[in-house]
């Protein structure tokens, strides 16, 4: 089994405050049943048990889903600064609003770390069976601990990985018909109307743009990769302009 952690720098109001925004079955935060509304801080902790799934939406527009028999610990909330979350067992789906150049999103797990700029992914945790991140927009880059391996995953690509990872390879949104978590994710339009669990890649018209910004998009990844302590899966988005 893989604990995951996620964090964001976050454009957000001067509150680190979090909301369950959708809470549906038996679903707890500090030990103590959870409705929607309710505010939640860094340090909680929030379970779903069989047929509970929770919404909770982060300052500055971030959004988390979690499906039944999930453990997620909020690790910490500073606006403008870092969001850091753990998801110890179960199913994860993020939007992760388009982040500032200073801000940061970090995804560690016992085996690798993650980040987006501007990302839709999820992450399942099993027991008895390798973590799988799913990409839906933008990209995500993942390090092994101890450097064992990287890999770079982008739009309409998987990772299975424990504490070595198996090659990136696509993957069908078809395939997850009958995934009970992910028909819930999906059944829930955003609040920009956008439909979750659809692949949107990334098409340049300029191919001399496009490498300027893949170029850009490596430096980054590697600038925070030299800096982190722990493996970490960063997802850098697209930048708008390119210099």
């Amino acid at each position: 089994m893989t604990a995951l952690v996620i964090a964001v720098l976050l454009c957000a109001p001067a509150d680190d405050s979090m909301i369950a925004t959708f809470v549906e079955g038996a679903v707890t935060a500090r030990d103590a049943p959870l409705s929607a509304g309710d505010m939640l801080k860094a340090g909680d902790t929030v379970e779903t048990r069989e047929g509970g799934r929770v919404e909770i939406t982060v300052p500055g527009g971030t959004v988390i889903r979690m499906g039944e028999s999930s453990r997620l610990t909020l690790l910490a909330a500073t606006p403008h600064k870092t969001f850091s979350a753990r998801l110890v067992l179960g199913n994860l789906w993020l939007r992760v609003h388009k982040l500032l150049a200073s801000e940061k999103f970090e995804v560690e797990t016992e085996n690798a770390v993650a980040g987006v700029r501007g990302t839709e992914f999820r992450i399942e945790v099993a027991q008895d069976q390798p973590d799988l991140l799913r990409v839906y927009e933008g990209a995500v880059a993942v390090e092994g601990r101890q450097s064992r391996w990287s890999h770079e995953i982008e739009a309409g690509n998987e990772l299975r990985f424990r504490r070595e990872a198996d090659p990136p390879r696509a993957f069908q949104t078809e395939t997850e018909k009958g995934n009970r978590f992910m028909d819930w994710v999906r059944s829930r339009p955003t609040k920009d109307g956008g439909e979750p669990g659809h692949i949107h890649r990334f098409d340049s018209r300029n191919p001399e743009r496009e490498h300027r910004i893949r170029e850009r998009r490596k430096k980054w990844i590697r600038g925070h990769l030299r800096n982190s302590d722990e493996s970490s899966v960063w997802c850098p988005g697209i930048p708008t302009e390119v210099g």
